[in-house]
């Protein structure tokens, strides 16, 4: 690889990631729409790298490419959530199955544990950034502990999407104290290695907590705009 091109793949993957962020953040709103060049100039990005991250966050199904138009930032609807929520809630699952088969101890995961007790530390303190921070890394970590790179790679294109969800509601759901309490737990039953538990706790918790983002969403969408379906509801 001769240097002009590494060099390249350096600036595109910088570009992507700056994008990506925002649209996560929604600092690029659902609904935003652009030139290529707007972009590019409003991210001081040179045109070719933040051209082929806007391809990617096309392949990712966060914008849409509209030729010689420009991109505009998809919505994410109720179904979208749902949908995207129960599949990482399978691969997550497995991940955290194959954890417990493993037989580590508390001692060999005190890096996760010491996420949740940073989640803990910003419940107390009311930091729901540092809380939202900690919970990532959490998931991040079970799910890395795979050691099946495919299911990882599947894993975190995922979680693109549903982030853009979770800082949404971040400052709109309330305290997040009992999703900290069931962090705790699932990790204490992959070390006890108690499998039913493991699923249990996974599907308890991932059922409520979309159940509660989709109410968030829909709540807010009907103080903007009176009642709309639930296919049409959208993250603002």
């Amino acid at each position: 690889m001769s240097d002009g091109q590494e060099n390249l793949e350096l600036l595109s993957e910088s570009a992507y990631r700056v994008i990506r962020d925002a649209v996560v953040k929604n600092v690029l709103a659902p609904g935003f729409f652009a030139s290529e060049r707007e972009v590019a100039e409003r991210f001081g990005l040179s045109r070719t790298p933040a051209r082929e991250a806007l391809l990617r966050l096309r392949d990712e199904g966060l914008i849409e490419v509209l030729p010689r138009r420009g991109i505009r930032v998809l919505p994410l609807s109720i179904t979208d959530v749902r949908e995207i929520h129960q599949i990482a809630r399978a691969l997550e699952l497995e991940a955290a199955l194959t954890l417990a088969a493993q037989d580590q101890t508390a001692e060999e995961l005190a890096e996760i544990f010491a996420d949740v007790e940073a989640m803990e530390q910003a419940i107390e303190t009311d930091d729901r950034d540092a809380w939202v921070a900690a919970d990532t890394r959490f998931h991040l970590a079970i799910v890395s502990r795979s050691q099946n790179p495919r299911l990882i790679q599947s894993y975190n294109s995922l979680r693109i999407l549903t982030d853009r969800a979770r800082l949404f509601a971040l400052h709109l759901r309330v305290l997040p104290v009992q999703s900290t309490r069931e962090h705790r737990a699932m990790l204490e039953a992959i070390v006890s290695g108690e499998l039913g538990e493991i699923a249990e706790l996974y599907r308890s918790h991932w059922e409520r907590t979309t159940n509660e983002m989709i109410e968030i969403i829909r709540n807010f969408n009907r103080q903007r705009s009176g009642e709309m379906p639930a296919s049409q509801i959208m993250v603002p």
